[in-house]
C-alpha cells in the first residue's frame, strides 16, 4: 500500500508542475515514505486518480497543479474519512493556498509536504435542487434582504426529502452570476494575460453583455430577492488570485461569507474591482455581506454555478458548508 500518491498536471504553470511534481516525488521517497507520481492528460483524470487510490487504502493525496487539477482531486476524495490533502500550488490562482498558509516557493511547499501539520478546515458542497420554482420570483421585484415571508414554506436544509443529487465540492469560493460568468471566461485563458491579470480581463471582457438576472437567496440571514449583479459564497476569502470578495472569511469557522451586489452601472464596477484587492467593496451601498450555513438559490432563468473557478451545478441549487470536512496538512 502506498503511503502517499501525487497527482500533477504537467502543463500547468506553463509546464512547471511537471518538474516541482518530479522534485516533491524525489523528497518523499527520500525521506522513507513509498509512494506514486501520477501525471494527467485529460479532463477529468485527477479526479478518477483520486478516487482509485482511496479505493485502494492510500491516506495522503497530493495535488500538484493548479486550481482546477486541486478542485478535481478534491473531489475525489471529499467522501472517503481519514484522507490528508497535501498541495504544490503551480498554477493560476492558488486561493486555497494562500487560505492555508502553502507557500509558493516549491522548495517551502515540498517541506510543507514532508513536516507540515494537518489541520482541519471546511468544504463546500453545492447540488442541483429539484426544478420546481417557489412563490415570490417575480421579474422586476425590488431587491431586498429581509426575514424568511410567512407565504413560503419553511426552508429546511440537509434533510431526509432531499431529492437525489450529484454532490459536488468545493475548498474557496462558489460565484452566482456576473462572477460565474467572469470565471467561465477565465477558465479559457487568454494568450495576453496569465494569472490574477486573466482574471481582471475576463472582468471587463464580460461588463460588455452580461444580463443581470432575477434571484431569490436564501440563508440563515434570512431573504434576497430581485436583480442581481453577483453573489459570492466563500469558504476563503478571495478568489481570482487576489480578488478579496468575502474578505472577513475564514477556512475553519464553519460558515460561509456571502457577498451580494445589486445591479450597478458598468463604471461602477471597474470601480468596485479595484477595491477588491483590500475588500474596499463592503462599504458601498449595493453591497451587503452576511454569514450562513446554507444558501439555496433560485433564478429567473437557468444559471451556471461555478466554484474554485470551475463549473458546478445549474440553478435552482443548495449550497452547503461542511464543518472541518476535509485535511490539509499545513505550515
Amino acid at each position: 500500500m502506498n503511503d502517499f500518491i501525487l497527482i500533477a498536471n504537467p502543463i500547468s504553470g506553463k509546464g512547471k508542475a511537471k518538474s516541482v511534481a518530479e522534485q516533491g516525488y524525489a523528497a518523499l521517497t527520500e525521506s522513507g515514505q513509498q509512494g506514486q507520481l501520477l501525471l494527467t492528460a485529460a479532463s477529468g483524470d485527477a479526479k478518477r486518480f483520486a478516487q482509485e487510490a482511496v479505493a485502494d487504502g492510500t491516506r495522503h493525496v497530493i495535488a500538484c497543479g493548479g486550481d482546477g487539477t486541486l478542485h478535481e482531486v478534491v473531489n475525489g476524495i471529499a467522501t472517503v474519512p481519514d484522507v490528508t490533502l497535501g498541495v504544490l500550488p503551480c498554477g493560476r490562482g492558488n486561493d486555497f493556498a494562500a487560505a492555508v498558509g502553502i507557500p509558493l516557493n516549491p522548495e517551502a511547499a515540498i517541506a510543507t509536504l514532508i513536516s507540515g501539520t494537518p489541520v482541519h478546515v471546511d468544504l463546500g458542497c453545492c447540488y442541483q435542487n429539484s426544478d420546481q420554482q417557489r412563490p415570490g420570483m417575480e421579474d422586476g421585484k425590488d431587491g431586498k434582504v429581509g426575514a424568511h415571508p410567512s407565504t413560503l414554506p419553511p426552508f429546511h436544509p440537509n434533510t431526509n426529502n432531499r431529492q437525489p443529487t450529484t454532490d459536488n465540492y468545493f475548498t474557496t469560493i462558489a460565484t452566482c452570476g456576473y462572477d460565474a460568468e467572469v470565471s467561465r471566461r477565465a477558465a479559457k485563458g487568454t494568450p495576453l494575460f496569465a494569472g490574477t491579470a486573466s482574471y481582471a480581463y475576463a472582468a471587463v471582457e464580460t461588463l460588455f453583455y452580461y444580463d443581470p438576472p432575477t434571484v431569490r437567496l436564501e440563508g440563515d440571514f434570512g431573504t434576497y430577492e430581485g436583480p442581481l449583479l453577483l453573489a459570492a459564497t466563500g469558504i476563503t476569502n478571495r478568489y481570482g488570485g487576489g480578488f478579496k470578495i468575502v474578505p472577513d472569511a475564514h477556512i475553519n469557522d464553519g460558515l460561509f461569507d456571502v457577498c451580494i451586489i445589486r445591479p450597478v452601472s458598468a463604471f461602477t464596477v471597474l470601480r468596485l474591482l479595484v477595491t477588491l484587492f483590500w475588500g474596499g467593496h463592503i462599504g458601498h451601498p449595493a453591497v451587503s455581506m452576511h454569514q450562513t450555513r446554507t444558501l439555496k438559490i433560485e433564478t429567473d432563468t437557468p444559471m451556471r454555478l461555478y466554484a474554485d473557478g470551475e463549473p458546478m451545478c445549474e440553478t435552482p441549487a443548495t449550497i452547503e458548508i461542511i464543518k472541518h470536512g476535509l485535511t490539509v496538512v499545513s505550515p
